[in-house]
Formats: structure tokens, sequence, C-alpha cells
């Protein structure tokens, strides 16, 4: 099974005229300023041509909100999918059927080194020694916040849910309390990190770009099963115990 992850950046290359996103959504995004609205219609539509393109379905499908927060289908048959925005990038994660997304996606160095100390504060010992072992600090705690992000993204939990989540990224390993069978994969482009949180049975991951033109742009595709999958990628899977299994300890 794949997953599909596709970006824009930049100004939304759709104009109103040719959106595929019901007028309903259009119309409720009235009450946004302009900034938050243009992110809010470019990021439906973005999902709307990622729905078409893997898919055929031709306009976006109904939406509703989740418990946590998440914007979702109100049809429970449909794929789940995850957004992010980063300075003038959008992006959307489509899961497999049947599983789950989360994403998250940071501009590297958008943060001060105060606020990236902050951020490392509840981070755990084995979080603390990886990015002390990379030559770029900045890079490197943003790469240990944007997987965080991504995964608290998929178990629905947002930050509230730090402690239930630990990170080995030394090990190529996770821990999730919430969700005992997690996959991610966080990499670092030169001024963008992104990270995909997906269920264990995605095998691989699609990646693309829309250009101005409206285009298209296969960017790589990743799979998942892969140990070495980029000088600057980070893949982490669960650690799942014996008892979390089923099996005596």
């Amino acid at each position: 099974m794949a997953s599909h992850f596709v970006r824009w950046i930049g100004n939304p290359p759709f104009s109103s005229e040719n959106m595929r996103v019901p007028q309903e959504v259009i119309n409720s995004a009235q009450r946004f300023a302009d900034k938050r609205r243009g992110r809010f219609l470019a990021a439906r539509e973005l999902l709307a041509q990622l729905m078409l393109r893997v898919y055929g379905i031709r306009e976006l499908p109904a939406l509703t909100t989740s418990s946590s927060g998440r914007p979702c289908f109100a049809d429970t048959n449909l794929p789940d999918f995850s957004i992010s925005y980063a300075g003038n990038t959008i992006g959307v994660l489509l899961a497999e059927e049947g599983g789950r997304a989360g994403l998250d996606m940071e501009i590297v160095r958008a943060h001060s080194r105060q606020t990236q100390d902050m951020l490392t504060q509840d981070l755990s010992s084995g979080e603390k020694a990886w990015i002390n072992a990379q030559q770029d600090f900045m890079e490197a705690v943003t790469q240990i916040w944007t997987l965080r992000q991504s995964i608290l993204k998929l178990t629905g939990e947002t930050n509230s849910g730090i402690d239930s989540l630990r990170l080995h990224p030394a090990a190529g390993r996770l821990r999730s309390t919430v969700f005992p069978d997690i996959q991610a994969v966080c990499d670092a482009e030169p001024t963008l990190v992104w990270s995909c949180a997906l269920s264990p049975g995605t095998e691989r991951l699609h990646l693309w770009e829309i250009d101005g033109a409206q285009q298209w742009q296969a960017l790589r595709d990743v799979e998942m099963s892969k140990p070495n999958i980029g000088p600057r990628t980070l893949r982490l899977t669960s650690l799942v115990t014996p008892h979390e299994m089923g099996h005596p300890s």
C-alpha cells in the first residue's frame, strides 16, 4: 500500500473558478482573515486535487472535524489525511486506505536559539543525546520536533500528549503509549523539514509538488522498509514490547 504527500510552495496556483472545492466550503472561509482564508482554501483544493489524482473523485467530499479538532472526511470509508503549513508551503498527506496519517512541516531556522532550547526541555535523554551528536543543532532540533508533531497529529493528541511519546532516533525506534504501532519518516531539506507519520502497513510514500503552472512534479518515492533512505532522512518504527503484542513477557 502507498500514501501520498503533496505540497505547494508559493501562492496557490488555482483560481476560485477552477477549484474542486464545494461552494459551501468557499463560503465558510469568508469569515477568516485574508491570509488564513487563502491557506484554508488552498489546503482543501490541494486535498481535492490529490483525491482526483489517486481516486478519480472530481470534487472534494464533505468534511467534518474529529474529536481532536482535525479536519477529516465525513464518510469514514474515505482515507485519513493530514494538513500542515510552514512559511509559504502548504502540504497534504493522504493515507492509504484503512490507514492513518499525520503530517508536520517546519522551517529549519524559523525559531530563535532560545525557542529551540525551550523545545528540547521535555525531550528524553535519548532524544537530546541524538540532537547533541548532530553537526547542525537547529536542524536536529527541528527534525525531532517535526517528528513528534506528525506522530501526535496521527494519534490525535496534539501537544497534550508529549509525555505519551518517546523517540529513539539513534536506534530508529519510537514508542507511543496511545498507538503501539506507528512508523514515521522525516527529511531535512535545505530550508524545510517535513515528517510523515503513517500506519505500519504503508509500504511506499509518494512525494509530489505542484508548481505555478499546475503541473505535478514527482519528487521521489520512499520505500518505507529500506533502512537507509537518505543521508538526512530519519525513519522510526514502533518499539513494541512482548506484552503489547499479546505475548507473555
